[in-house]
């Protein structure tokens, strides 16, 4: 049976290729990574309580959730990891990496990275692997992932050239209207000359696409929105 988002993955990533996505926001987290002095491991994140070297930590924690569902083991990572809930289970993933030098955290970040990009690609856009909702498809759990990685790279601080942040932009707001649409809070986002037009019931708003994304991920200011509308959005946090 064809789902209305599997439409949606059609109409909105038509022609651009997920798995080319996700190298490249690895490449940029990496290079980014690689050049920071040892002071700037503690920078602040816009990520309220972790510095750079936690975010990075947190991030490996993500691959290993990758790697358990190309494994069909998720089941088991999540009671490895343990915690009540997604801020516990962010919370001891970090901490397992505490005690490590930032550039074995960073070597292992790599590897995971990597190594999950390599299968992922093997296994094909139409594949599928397991996730903590069941099976889902390769290419649409390939564009979350790029798009969790966007956003901590952003949190960080990565920089990115004017062309770089338009290239960003075309995928990530395509991607944010089919994750709000898969969500199915009845949120109707409508592309409106640069603009997205966004309406819940009665209630409208109208965000720049770069708003939308930052929206979409819960890193727009609370008061810009209804409060219907903002909680409804974020699908990608």
């Amino acid at each position: 049976m064809t789902r209305a988002t599997d439409l949606a993955d059609l109409t909105e990533m038509a022609g651009i290729d997920p798995f080319d996505v996700l190298d490249t926001e690895a490449a940029r987290v990496d290079a980014f990574y690689r050049g920071l002095s040892d002071a700037a491991w503690s920078a602040p994140t816009r990520c309220a309580g972790w510095d750079r070297r936690a975010l990075l930590a947190h991030l490996i924690t993500t691959e290993d959730y990758t790697h358990a569902g190309l494994d069909g083991r998720v089941e088991d990572f999540e009671d490895d990891v343990g915690g009540v809930d997604l801020a516990d289970r962010n919370a001891r993933g970090i901490a397992r990496r505490a005690g490590l030098a930032a550039q074995t955290v960073l070597a292992q970040w790599r590897a995971a990275s990597a190594d999950n990009r390599r299968r992922l690609r093997e296994r094909g856009e139409r594949g599928t692997l397991q996730t903590a909702a069941g099976d889902y498809p390769v290419g649409r759990q390939v564009f979350y992932l790029a798009s969790e990685l966007a956003t901590h790279a952003d949190d960080a601080g990565v920089p990115q050239s004017p062309t770089e942040q338009e290239e960003r932009l075309r995928w990530r707001v395509r991607f944010a209207r089919l994750a709000v649409a898969e969500a199915g809070q009845g949120v109707v986002v409508t592309p409106d000359g640069g603009v997205e037009l966004i309406r819940l019931g009665g209630q409208q708003a109208r965000l720049t696409e770069r708003d939308f994304v930052e929206a979409v991920a819960d890193r727009l200011g609370i008061d810009a929105l209804p409060d219907d509308i903002h909680e409804a959005l974020v699908v990608l946090a």
